[in-house]
């Protein structure tokens, strides 16, 4: 890196610092965890987007499209799709329960066991992933930076760790829209001289593409991509339907962002949040798949793999754009550990320590709030560096980031709209179909990708029903547990 490169990147570091500061010393609430409910649709989009995107999609997508070409642009649409769903029933479901966490929820329809059960399988799930975020980007940085890859990954947890504990939700949604405008900079400045560098400009990029394979299944046509066998590895219809479990767990089931949804200061202002973020999402996702032709036609020829080539390329950028990209993807991933950090911590204090449903922590715990940040800071540092060896970020992503989920979402959607489906269904089921999972997601080869968070969404329904079948006499689903169901709810409006 260029001396202006280093000042660019340390700056971004350091503006994030003072910029949660000062928003810490500004706070109007005292409330950790759903600021006050007053958020407006404006950062919570940007919030919900930012948060997911983490420096897995980052790297994962151009990397994807370099190696395998536009299978990808299969899963847009989803987000169009799984926003019917999303905000016509799960977001006014859940916004009128004034709860702080979603799986305070399972305990009203089921039981306690349920809700300690979602709870810990939200926060393993979701230490798994910020580790996944952060050896991604320190892996990346390192290369394009050349700082020590250790640095990197305490400099990222650190800092994020350091404003996620001073300032609870608020700091971090806002801070949140700072890092997407980070985010879209650096992607912007390496398309700007991704087709300015290139002899033909970006008909030159178009027509390298093609020759080089990245404009697969489209140009050439590939009669495998509507292929309905479950083995291949991205066909349109795993991408739609896949996509499709893998989302609505994510906007669904994921208390990192139905938190998101609890902080706003009225129904309509999360629902508009949530399609800023569906704008957000495609507009960044679009612009790293042009980002992937780009570095794809600029190392034409290059024997090295996707993630090298992304380096190299990253590396060769003027005027202080490879500082500026550098930045975007350390916005990228301490966005995704500061939202972590903070729905783990509402979800331990509230599920754990025997919170009412509708309970709030307030910096009257502060002191306790934020050792448990640093704890799990440390947790995830630790689990960094060891989620390297799980395969190529894609399949990580796929396979276990959005297979894991599926039980959660199980255990909601039972919750939601099964009249039958009893406590101790969900819980010895919810346990059953997670096991099974794990399996599934690390044992089963071969499987479409996206069919992973598919699979083990059927499997812990099939265990629940099963379980709440043979147990039905013995725990019959009571009348008060049935006015927990969506149909139920929404005739008493």
């Amino acid at each position: 890196m260029t001396p202006l490169d280093l000042t660019l990147f340390l700056a971004y570091l350091l503006g994030i610092a003072g910029f949660s500061y000062w928003l810490h010393r500004r706070r109007h609430t005292t409330d950790v965890f759903l600021a006050g409910r007053a958020m407006g649709w404006f950062p919570i989009g940007l919030s919900v987007m930012i948060t997911l995107f983490s420096a897995v999609n980052f790297v994962a997508f151009p990397t994807e499209v370099m190696e395998y070409g536009l299978y990808v642009l299969a899963s847009l649409p989803v987000f169009v799709l799984v926003a019917i769903p999303i905000t016509r029933v799960f977001i006014p479901f859940f916004h009128g329960m004034k709860l702080t966490s979603l799986y305070a929820y399972l305990e009203v329809r089921f039981d306690r066991r349920t809700r300690l059960l979602g709870a810990g399988l939200f926060i393993l799930w979701r230490l798994f992933w910020m580790a996944t975020a952060l050896y991604a980007s320190a892996r990346m940085l390192g290369a394009i930076t050349g700082i020590s890859f250790h640095l990197l990954i305490l400099a990222a947890g650190g800092v994020a760790a350091l404003y996620t504990a001073m300032g609870g939700i608020r700091t971090v949604m806002w801070t949140d829209v700072i890092q997407f405008v980070v985010l879209l900079v650096g992607i912007g400045g390496a398309l700007w001289v991704a087709g300015a560098t290139q002899e033909q400009g970006w008909t030159g990029v178009w027509a390298q593409a093609r020759v080089g394979g990245q404009l697969r299944p489209f140009l050439p046509f590939d009669p495998e991509f509507l292929s309905w066998r479950p083995t291949v590895r991205i066909t349109l219809w795993s991408a739609l339907i896949g996509t499709f479990v893998a989302f609505l767990t994510r906007y669904g089931a994921d208390q990192m962002v139905v938190q998101r949804y609890f902080t706003a200061r009225s129904l309509g202002a999360a629902v508009r949040g949530f399609w800023w973020n569906v704008f957000a999402a495609l507009t960044a996702l679009l612009l790293l798949v042009f980002l992937g032709l780009a570095i794809a036609a600029a190392s034409a020829g290059s024997p090295a793999p996707a993630m090298a080539r992304f380096g190299a390329f990253a590396k060769t950028l003027p005027f202080g754009l490879t500082g500026i990209l550098a930045a975007g993807l350390l916005a990228a991933t301490m966005s995704s550990i500061d939202s972590g950090l903070n729905a783990c911590m509402a979800s331990w204090m509230t599920d754990f320590e025997k919170q009412p449903p509708e309970a709030a922590v307030d910096w009257r715990q502060e002191s306790r709030y934020r050792r448990f940040v640093f704890l799990l800071t440390v947790v995830t540092i630790l689990l960094a560096y060891v989620v390297g060896r799980t395969g190529d970020l894609f399949s990580v992503v796929n396979r276990v980031i959005n297979g894991m989920g599926s039980p959660l979402l199980a255990l909601l959607l039972l919750g939601m709209f099964s009249r039958s489906c009893n406590a101790r269904g969900a819980w010895i089921g919810g346990i059953i179909g997670t096991l099974a999972s794990l399996a599934i997601s690390f044992g089963l080869d071969g499987l479409a990708l996206h069919y992973y968070a598919v699979a083990n969404l059927l499997v812990t329904c099939a265990a629940c029903w099963t379980i709440s079948a043979a147990t039905k006499t013995n725990d019959p689903v009571t009348e008060e547990q049935r006015t927990w169901t969506w149909y139920a709810r929404r005739h008493a409006e």
